[in-house]
């Protein structure tokens, strides 16, 4: 199930995380590992309201009545991990079974660049994958294919993004940018089509990526 938007839950988070407010879930003593200091924290608690960590530390006075307490010690609280660049449809799987897989070995997020899906359906099915990561409890985030077809005059697919698809689909929400942009001699020799998608992207304050992992 989503988690409300943040913005409509600022003052309940900070009632639980003042201890004003029981939480629905409490984390005991677990050790947290503290990626931005590169440390392991013994003897951590998490408080978690509506879906959302509302406070890391010292949650004893979070819990209620019908507060759901675990005991952690011994377990390691890390955040969820994020896939830079992943392929959803080459695993031959849909998105809800890919992210069955995933989700219980800690990958809570996706940025996928959905080109092969678009290579058939073209923007359709793009759309079709963002619309079913919006029903899952993995967050996906989608770049927009750059390069539908891959090899332009060299293949036969079933679609062909446009600047103009490539500009619809920068405005859907979950998208932060353009898909990777692997027609690097079309950047290199100035193409005015390759250069009119990433200069739409980066009107928007977009991302371009290239092919990372």
């Amino acid at each position: 199930m989503r988690t409300r938007p943040l913005h409509e839950m600022t003052v309940e988070l900070t009632e639980v995380a003042m201890g004003r407010k029981p939480a629905d879930t409490v984390l005991k003593g677990g050790k947290l590992v503290n990626v931005n200091t590169a440390e392991i924290l013994p003897g951590t608690d998490v408080a978690v309201y509506g879906g959302r960590i509302a406070l890391v530390g010292d949650a004893s006075p979070c819990v209620g009545k019908e507060t759901e307490v675990m005991d952690a010690s011994g377990f390691y609280l890390a955040p969820g991990f994020l896939d830079a660049h992943v392929h959803v449809e080459s695993s031959i799987v849909t998105l809800s079974q890919f992210a069955g897989a995933v989700l219980p070995w800690g990958t809570t997020g996706i940025f996928m660049d959905p080109h092969e899906i678009a290579n058939v359906l073209g923007l359709e099915g793009v759309r079709l994958m963002v619309k079913e990561g919006e029903t899952l409890p993995l967050r996906v985030f989608t770049t927009v294919p750059s390069c539908v077809p891959a090899a332009f005059g060299f293949e036969d697919t079933g679609s062909d993004l446009t600047r103009e698809d490539i500009e619809e689909a920068l405005g859907w929400p979950g998208v932060p940018g353009l898909g990777e942009m692997m027609n690097y001699p079309g950047v290199i020799y100035g193409d005015p089509g390759v250069h009119g998608k990433i200069q739409a992207t980066l009107q928007r304050g977009k991302v371009v990526t290239g092919h990372f992992a």
